[in-house]
This record gives C-alpha cells, structure tokens and sequence, in this order.
C-alpha cells in the first residue's frame, strides 16, 4: 500500500518510516534545520528567581474533613503547594494553567504558589531544589517534565519531605528506564496527570483531512505542519498524531514539517516562505496542522498577506482552546482548536488532595481526554473560555471516593459544570450568585454526576 507523504527539504519520506522515527524521538532528523524555509532566533534568561504568586486557600474551621460519599462542606487540613511553571508570566497557555489551579486550589484548601522559570530548564531545576530545601517547604511540588528538565528532581524530592506529581509532561521512554513509574523508584513521586496529545494531533489531521475532501473527494491534497519543538513528551506525542493521522490517506502530501517553537512570529516567517516556494514550484497548499494557537495564528496572518483567505482557501487546525483561537473558530479563519489540557494543573491539585485524604492512596499516571472546539459547539462554549470564570466551576467534585477509584478527569465535564452554574444563576443580584456558589459546593455530594 503505498502512503501519504511528507516532504522535509529536498528529501521525502513515506509516512510509516516517519512514524518510526518519531517513536525514536527522533522527528528533528526530519525537520530540515538547512533548509531555505528554516529560522532560527536565540534568547537568553538570566538565573535569577522571578517573583512568585500565591494563592492562600480561604480558611476553614479545623476538623473539617472530606466526606468519601456524605455531603460535607470542604476538603480537610490545609496543604500548601509550589507549582513550577516553566512558561513565561503572560504566556497565553501556562497563565490558563496557572488560573484553573489556582481555581482548585480554593476549592480544596490549598495553599498555592505559583513561581516562573521563564522557559529555562536551568532556572526551573533550581527553583524546584529552592522549594524542597526552604525551611517552609511545600507539601506538594508541581513539576512540568519541559526539555526533561524535571526527571533528576525526583532523586533529590526523595531526601525530603515534599511530595511531587508530575503535570502536561511526563517523562520520557527513555527516562522511564532509569526512574520508573510514580511510586516505583521514587517514594516523593505520587503521581503525574497527562493529556491524550496523540489523539488531539491525530484528531486536528483527521479533521482537516475530512472538510478538505467535502470540495475535493479525489484529487491530492497538500498541507504544512507546525510542530512547536521535538523534545517535550507532550510535543512529541502530539507529532506522531499528526503523523498517524494524515497516513490515513494515501493522497494527502505533507510538504513540509517546520518547527515555529510555539510562537506566532516564526509561524508566520515559516508560512510566508512555505507559502513563496508553493507559488515558485507552481503548487498548491490546501491543509495547515499547528501544534497550538499561537502557531495557528502565525500561519493565518501569512495566508492574508499571501492573498488568501484562511477557512476557504486554505483550512487550518489549532490547539489550546485560547481565546484568539476560539475567535479564529468562530469566524470560521481556522477549522477547529483542541485542547483543554491546561486543566491538568487543576487535576494536579485534586490529586494533591486525594493524597492527603485517602489512607490508603496508591501512586498512579492518569490520562484524560483533550476535546475539539468546532465551528458547531463555539457558540455554546466559546463565551466560557474567551472569558473564564474558573471559579464557577467545583473542581473538588473530581475527588476520588475511595483509592481503587478511577478519575473523570474531563475538561468538557468542567465547562458543562460552567454552564450549569451559569443557568442556576442567570438574573440573580452578585450578592445572591455568590451565595448560590458557596452553597452549591459546600451541599454538592461529591460524586454528583456532572
């Protein structure tokens, strides 16, 4: 059978053999680094530790316990926990992941700091040792597996009395040879929360790849790939989806793959070169995949320039479920935007909770679905997550009731929760929409289907 194509430079490469590669985390090899389509910009970040933020959970009367099946106001003793971002202060994606925690750290008691390792590895391997040998260490360390900067911490979390759950980025093939699975090798590691990035990448092609073939059922489609890094498990993941799903035809050719590192500027820069060969080669371009929003963005803003109008000319799939992306989805500029994956730092939080509640708790990785935001439900949920109230949601309703439990962990369950309280409150006065919030949490059982 023969397969879809992608094409890196001069050179092409059927699909089965790039699916290979990137399985060997080795998808760099494919990107041609010498190419005319390829840029490169440098940065650099100083060492010192940024300012933190800090969430301090709203206190409660002591001896107040979470129930497991009763209705019972609020999760017991207070924690505290750091939470190293590895984004940027104002980076649309990590402040999302920043927000939502913050949110279920009030909904469960926790205190929570928030510090920023400004996109450096090195900066991020040092705050997380600052806050495991501060003498308030934290109860819980909130760790992003970014560039793998975040596996050797787990050594060194043993010696204390921290406990760590991993986040977004688990470790990868590689480093789980040498530190195992929560719990396994590392007493501090209780667990890690991971998105399906494989699906969503495979998802944003599969769809793209359907509306395409609505105009044209037969003839062969040519498309652009935007990947945002090829060292992150949680990039890497979502590159063999795109993979896995554009192999799904064999008359799909992906001409390149260019790596925009996740930000708009060299999106459009790749686009505006991607989109000058196509027109010197006489070709054509129908399909663009970017691994989030921002690279969507890029990509649309260098269509417009080129003349073209991305949703008719040109479909584009995103993901991060970002506020300009849900404005791309609703005026029909790109196809869809996946996402809900910076949920996990409130799925962090509650299993931070769990932990401290459950007797009997085990270590475990627990993955959760990623959804599309589609030109058919951004009417329904666009208002929610272009201007979030995350405290609308109960976050602590995804507790577990008992250790052999498994978790519900769903984005769509937390805006279908939004929407409810939306419902239950519209044409109420503040004063009684807040009181409404707080008695709906504190009578709330917590296995209440959502």
């Amino acid at each position: 059978m023969s397969a879809a194509t992608i094409r890196t430079g001069r050179a092409q490469l059927g699909l089965p053999r790039l699916i290979i590669l990137c399985g060997c985390l080795a998808l760099s090899g494919l990107v041609n680094a010498s190419s005319s389509l390829s840029t490169s910009y440098s940065s650099s970040s100083d060492l010192t530790p940024r300012a933190s933020e800090n969430t301090q959970a709203p206190a409660y009367p002591s001896g107040q316990s979470r129930a497991r099946g009763a209705q019972e106001a609020m999760p017991g003793r207070p924690l505290t926990a750091t939470f190293v971002n590895p984004g940027l202060r104002g980076e649309r994606f990590w402040d999302m992941v920043t927000d939502t925690m913050q949110a279920a750290a009030l909904d469960l008691n926790i205190s929570l700091e928030v510090v920023y390792a400004e996109r450096n590895p090195y900066l991020l391997k040092k705050l997380a040792i600052q806050a495991l040998e501060s003498p308030a260490a934290p109860d819980y360390l909130l760790l992003v597996n970014e560039e793998q900067a975040a596996s050797e911490l787990l050594t060194i979390a043993d010696g204390h009395d921290t406990h760590v759950v991993m986040l977004l980025n688990g470790l990868t093939r590689e480093e789980a040879l040498t530190h195992g699975t929560p719990g396994s090798l590392h007493p501090s590691w209780i667990g890690s929360v991971i998105p399906d990035n494989h699906t969503a990448g495979k998802r944003m092609a599969t769809q793209l790849i359907k509306v395409a073939r609505e105009g044209s059922p037969t003839r062969q489609l040519h498309g652009l790939a935007l990947i945002g890094d090829t060292r992150t498990p949680a990039s890497i993941a979502r590159n063999t989806g795109m993979v896995a799903g554009f192999s799904q035809d064999q008359d799909v050719q992906i001409d390149r793959i260019l790596e925009a590192r996740w930000n708009t500027r060299d999106a459009e820069h790749l686009t505006a070169q991607y989109l000058k060969w196509v027109s010197r080669s006489s070709g054509q371009n129908d399909l663009i995949w970017a691994a989030n929003d921002a690279m969507a963005e890029g990509a649309i803003l260098a269509l417009e320039s080129a003349g073209l109008t991305p949703g008719v000319d040109v479909l584009v799939a995103g993901l991060n479920w970002s506020p300009e992306g849900i404005s791309m989805v609703k005026d029909q500029r790109m196809l869809l935007t996946d996402g809900g994956h910076f949920m996990a730092g409130a799925w962090a939080m509650v299993m931070a909770r769990d932990h401290a509640d459950i007797e009997d708790w085990s270590p475990r990785t627990v993955n959760f679905p990623m959804s599309p935001i589609t030109h058919d439900n951004v009417a329904r949920y666009g208002p929610l997550l272009k201007n979030p109230d995350w405290e609308a949601a109960d976050f602590a309703a995804f507790g577990l009731q008992a250790s052999w439990d498994d978790y519900g962990f769903d984005p769509m369950r937390v805006l279908t929760q939004m929407l409810d309280q939306q419902a239950s409150t519209s044409g109420s006065s503040p004063q009684a929409t807040a009181t409404q919030k707080k008695t709906a949490r504190s009578s709330a059982p917590m296995d209440a289907p959502q």
